[in-house]
């Protein structure tokens, strides 16, 4: 469920009890609200090995500019590195046949793994907190995500982007924006108000400010402390049957074509979604999986199926392999 509770001492005890101080973190600042705090939160807990990663991605001309400076500058008085990257999301979604939002976090994630790579520090700090869960939640829903997509993100977790793991944390994940909003009004802190979040064209937007609403006057009531506890719910029992289940069936650059085939459907879902997430596949959910299983269960050549992102799955020679766009300058097999 949502937990108002207040970003003061005893949550920072919590935090770096999981997140020591001493070790070195990257940090995605946008420059807006939530990024701010997490800064601030960050720096007055005792963090300091820190260096911010910010993404221009040039979608609001002088403002997107603006946001950039803005962090240089919240950068240079706090006396940290700061890493940024300026890209056009909107030619690389046309080009990659992807929506807006899933072009920017690719592009976002693969600058992350670069600095990462270049800086050799894989930990990640996110600012998602519990309505950004609440609105992953509904869209892994209404994808057919199935549990895994329902039990929404982890406050540790790893990604795979560009052959580099990186260990995303989220600490303000159980936080409520009310409490990120209390604390950015108590310390009066600076940030850039993103007018594009009261924009109808991202999904998420659309889920933030008409689903969710709607959906509290249908039941007369706040639904994210429910959705929350779905969420809960279903990571519970994926952690169960992450217990249970075997391992992927690794061959060369793949997977064994045989073995999966011989596999119980649930099973083979399960380990083809967790295959593709942990590849970097954006928006992966039970359709990409059942267009990976039909060629993997069918004998006829060739035998190739498109993913998002200009991705593919391929069966050959026994082997379920995937294949990047070039422009990532590698290929899985």
């Amino acid at each position: 469920m949502i937990h108002h509770e207040q970003i003061n001492a005893t949550f920072a005890n919590s935090v770096s009890s999981r997140f020591p101080k001493e070790e070195s973190y990257l940090v995605a600042v946008s420059g807006g609200r939530d990024s701010m705090a997490l800064l601030h939160f960050l720096q007055s807990t005792g963090y300091q090995n820190l260096v911010l990663c910010h993404v221009n991605h040039c979608l609001r001309g002088a403002e997107s500019d603006a946001d950039q400076a803005f962090v240089e500058e919240a950068a240079k008085s706090l006396g940290l590195p700061c890493e940024v990257h300026s890209s056009g999301v909107a030619a690389h979604a046309a080009a990659t046949s992807q929506s807006i939002e899933a072009a920017a976090r690719e592009i976002r994630y693969r600058f992350f793994s670069d600095v990462a790579s270049a800086s050799n520090c894989k930990q990640l700090i996110l600012a998602h907190h519990a309505d950004d869960q609440v609105e992953t939640v509904l869209i892994n829903f209404f994808r057919g995500s199935g549990s895994r997509g329902i039990s929404g993100m982890d406050q540790i977790s790893q990604r795979v982007v560009n052959q580099v793991e990186l260990t995303l944390i989220r600490p303000f994940l159980n936080l409520s924006r009310e409490a990120i909003d209390r604390y950015v009004s108590k310390h009066d802190i600076s940030f850039r108000e993103d007018e594009s979040n009261a924009e109808e064209f991202a999904l998420r937007n659309r889920i933030r400010n008409r689903l969710i609403p709607t959906l509290a006057e249908v039941f007369e009531r706040d639904i994210r402390p429910a959705v929350l506890r779905s969420a809960e719910l279903a990571h519970r029992a994926e952690q169960w049957a992450k217990n249970q289940e075997v391992e992927l069936p690794r061959k060369e650059n793949g997977l064994d074509v045989s073995s999966l085939r011989n596999m119980p459907d649930a099973l083979r879902d399960r380990l083809l979604l967790a295959w593709l997430r942990e590849s970097g596949i954006p928006d992966c959910g039970f359709s990409e999986v059942a267009k990976i299983t039909e060629i993997l269960i069918s004998k006829s050549k060739p035998a190739k199926t498109n993913l998002p992102g200009n991705h593919h799955a391929r069966r050959r020679a026994g082997i379920l392999f995937l294949e990047f766009p070039e422009a990532d300058g590698k290929n899985s097999k």
